[in-house]
């Protein structure tokens, strides 16, 4: 509007719900702890396979069914809500309602709580830089090691995620990883070498990664990712980083375990946590530190 860029989707949220912190999925920050998590719509990549995509592509017709909601009224509802940690910018892209997140999370702040932002990463260095002050964890979502997957099912390209990985990681921020592995398209064991050197390389070696199984959604019918694969590539980024964690498939071994003894650490069950093995940030057997926020 005259020269200015406006949002019309302020306030605008498709979705307010407590969760627990291992959904966003974060397993190294504050476990066990429940999140008020929000939503808004519309997302600026377009992926093919997107598990959300009746919110993250949805059009602005959508929003005269939702009221709008001033930040000062979700932060209160964070600050009510029991045993909650705080707030989460999740279901769609948060990137999209940067100024609504900005506004959100300096109250968070300032009432003493955390913010998690769940982000595909594609987003410039400045803005960046102006949440990292704000933002307590992260959890990008690095969906191939290939620009042209970007380009071809993403609608974007590969270059801006792996600088905001970097950027995060060597902000000192608490960061975990998830890649989803869709057969055909991004499960090469090659890319897959490639892809944990680099992040070996630029986000350190305590990093926390999330394989995560595809299924099919949106516009993309490929079969899900056979648990085999997800098994396999768990294994293989294991030699890089220990506390990788398979998702989005039941029956798999998730508990946090010490990389130095094998003492079990955290236990997990579906979305319910128990810490049984930590005294503060390391093993209570063998005093090995354990990179994360656990109280």
């Amino acid at each position: 509007m005259d020269g200015i860029l406006m949002t019309e989707s302020y306030g605008i949220l498709s979705a307010i719900s407590l969760d627990p912190v291992e959904k966003k999925p974060l397993y190294h920050f504050l476990p066990g702890r429940p999140i008020l998590s929000i939503g808004s719509f519309g997302c600026n990549l377009r992926c093919a396979f997107c598990q959300n995509c009746h919110i993250s592509q949805a059009g602005i017709e959508r929003f005269d069914h939702h009221p709008v909601r001033d930040p000062e009224d979700i932060v209160q509802k964070a600050k009510l809500s029991r045993n909650n940690i705080g707030l989460a910018y999740t279901y769609n892209e948060p990137t999209v309602y940067f100024e609504y997140m900005h506004q959100a999370a300096r109250l968070i702040h300032e009432q003493g709580q955390r913010n998690v932002m769940v982000t595909n990463g594609f987003i410039e260095e400045e803005p960046l830089r102006i949440l990292l002050p704000l933002i307590d964890a992260f959890n990008i979502d690095l969906k191939s090691f290939r620009n042209e997957f970007y380009q071809t099912h993403a609608g974007s390209t590969l270059q801006p995620v792996l600088r905001s990985i970097e950027q995060v990681a060597k902000s000192g921020k608490h960061l975990e990883i998830t890649c989803l592995l869709i057969p055909g398209l991004n499960d090469s064991p090659t890319e897959w070498r490639a892809l944990l050197s680099w992040l070996s390389d630029h986000a350190g070696g305590e990093l926390v990664l999330h394989v995560s199984r595809y299924h099919p959604a949106s516009n993309m019918s490929l079969p899900p990712t056979p648990r085999s694969v997800i098994e396999e590539f768990t294994a293989l980024a294991r030699e890089h980083f220990p506390f990788t964690y398979p998702g989005n498939v039941g029956g798999l071994n998730q508990d946090t375990h010490c990389p130095q003894c094998g003492m079990v650490l955290i236990r997990r069950s579906g979305y319910h946590t128990e810490i049984v093995g930590l005294d503060g940030n390391a093993c209570g057997a063998c005093r090995q530190s354990i990179p994360g926020i656990f109280r």
